[in-house]
């Protein structure tokens, strides 16, 4: 094959316009147009509840007489429980916890769903609550939930240090 033919590695394309993004003074990168405003609108948006996150931990641990440095730690607390579980029984929770929605259904309809799957009232509230669950509940929380066993093992079972947040 000719060399001539083929695209080159480092190519320069002066048709594209890009505006530089600066973060307190300093130039962070570029983006294209359309997408700029955008970007700095979230990334603004983000610096403004981490401060309101911030300000909200400081007034409560100032209320409570604790340590004033351990604001940081208190906001991480929050962070990592407010985040969207991957693992453990959290995440089968917040799945079916979807699958409400997603049938429209009330909690007493839903339980009462669950309930003809074979997951019984007491088991569903068990797993809202977080606690473990027996591999013969596998199979009715795999149909509630359209998923496969081995993909709801994955989920409930994931890796120890992710399970445990």
């Amino acid at each position: 094959m000719s060399l001539r033919n083929e695209p080159l590695d480092w190519q320069v394309e002066t048709n594209n316009p890009y505006i530089p993004v600066y973060h307190q003074g300093d130039l962070v990168g570029f983006f294209k147009p359309e997408y700029a405003s955008e970007v700095i609108k979230f990334l603004n948006e983000q610096e403004v509840l981490k401060k309101a996150l911030k300000m909200a931990c400081t007034d409560l641990i100032n209320k409570m007489g604790g340590d004033p440095n351990k604001v940081n730690y208190l906001m991480g607390k929050y962070i990592i429980n407010s985040e969207r579980p991957k693992y453990g029984t959290r995440a089968i929770a917040v799945l079916l916890h979807d699958r409400q929605k997603e049938l429209d259904l009330s909690n007493q309809e839903f339980a009462k769903f669950c309930d003809t799957f074979k997951l019984s009232p007491t088991e569903l509230n068990n797993i809202y609550a977080g606690e473990a669950f027996d591999d013969s509940l596998l199979a009715p929380l795999s149909r509630i939930l359209g998923m496969a066993k081995e993909q709801l093992l994955k989920v409930r079972d994931g890796s120890e240090e992710q399970s445990n947040t």
